[in-house]
């Protein structure tokens, strides 16, 4: 098994065993257990949200075993990043899953012996204990990192290229460029949004239509189209020409182009870093523009080398002549 299967090995076990846990509590309480459940509770604990017994185990096989699942992917497509980024994804994701299982199945011992669903409580130290399990276990996952492997080499950087203009010619480039795992996580998360919703008879649904408002954004902005031209840098969504993303040329002190890796870059998304914006959409060719403000911005797209050259180039005609 090489390095990559390793690695996304290693992130999904413990939503695997998250699962397992879970559904062995379900095994042992199974006679104990009210239909419905109780599965959401309000404010001051009391139950206010209910799912059929029988749905319950397909809701927690697919909230556990996807997310492990994109874990995983993130980081066999990931492999090569340094060991901040690689740290950070295991301790997330086995905070997460450690989360997950003690809230399902605290929730599950909730309902034991409950006559009635609506008469279920939880406590809501629960909620202390789950974030100390979760901080605990993510930092167990923080150190199984190790030392990791050394951050790979990048390519050298096209510093300040130039695209030959004649004089007066005008030039556009554009590109498109695509994030399987956006795509991915979006529908996963719509999906999922969709189901505990239909499942659930909460009274609120905030987590539902936060999942399906998360999932229908990662859906669009799963592909933009990079566009850069005499006005600067511009990105648009696949499905509409606004809302636009637009860096004027004026803005821009010098573009660069150098393969990147999305958890390098902060993950996938438009991350906010100190001292820098990135539109990460998956990892490979990347743009860097360097701001005359001294920031910078990034977005991930194909033939990176030719929008820097372009954008020099124009930069570079709009500077006044020396003596001028």
């Amino acid at each position: 098994m090489d390095r990559s299967w390793r690695r996304a090995a290693i992130v999904a076990l413990p939503f695997v065993l998250a699962w397992a846990a879970v559904l062995a509590a379900f095994a042992v309480l199974r006679d104990r257990l009210p239909d419905p459940l109780a599965s959401h509770v309000g404010p001051g604990g009391q139950a206010d949200g209910f799912t059929g017994l029988g749905a319950f185990l397909p809701v927690v096989t697919t909230l556990l075993l996807l997310s492990g699942l994109l874990a995983a992917a993130a980081a066999h497509r990931s492999w090569r990043t340094g060991l901040g980024a690689w740290r950070m994804l295991l301790a997330t994701g086995y905070g997460t899953a450690a989360m997950l299982a003690y809230d399902f199945v605290a929730l599950l011992g909730a309902n034991a012996d409950a006559a009635r669903a609506a008469d279920v409580t939880f406590p809501l130290w629960h909620l202390a204990v789950s974030l100390a399990v979760a901080g605990a276990v993510g930092w167990a996952g923080w150190l199984l990192a190790g030392r990791g492997p050394a951050p790979a080499g990048e390519p050298d950087a096209a510093a300040g290229s130039r695209l030959p203009l004649a004089e007066g010619e005008a030039a556009v480039w554009t590109h498109s460029v695509g994030s399987p795992v956006l795509a991915v996580v979006g529908a996963g998360c719509t999906l999922l949004g969709v189901v505990l919703a239909a499942v659930t008879a909460a009274a609120a649904v905030t987590a539902e239509a936060v999942l399906i408002a998360a999932g229908v954004i990662s859906v669009a902005l799963c592909r933009c189209r990079v566009i850069a031209d005499r006005r600067g840098l511009s990105v648009a969504p696949w499905f509409a020409p606004r809302p636009r993303l637009r860096i004027p040329l004026e803005r821009i002190e010098k573009a660069t182009s150098r393969e990147a890796h999305a958890l390098g870059l902060g993950g996938w998304g438009y991350r906010i870093q100190p001292g820098r914006r990135a539109l990460v959409l998956r990892s490979g060719d990347a743009l860097f523009l360097r701001l005359v403000t001294g920031k910078e911005f990034v977005v991930t797209v194909d033939d990176a080398a030719t929008a820097a050259a372009l954008l020099n180039t124009l930069i570079e005609r709009g500077r006044p002549a020396p003596g001028t």
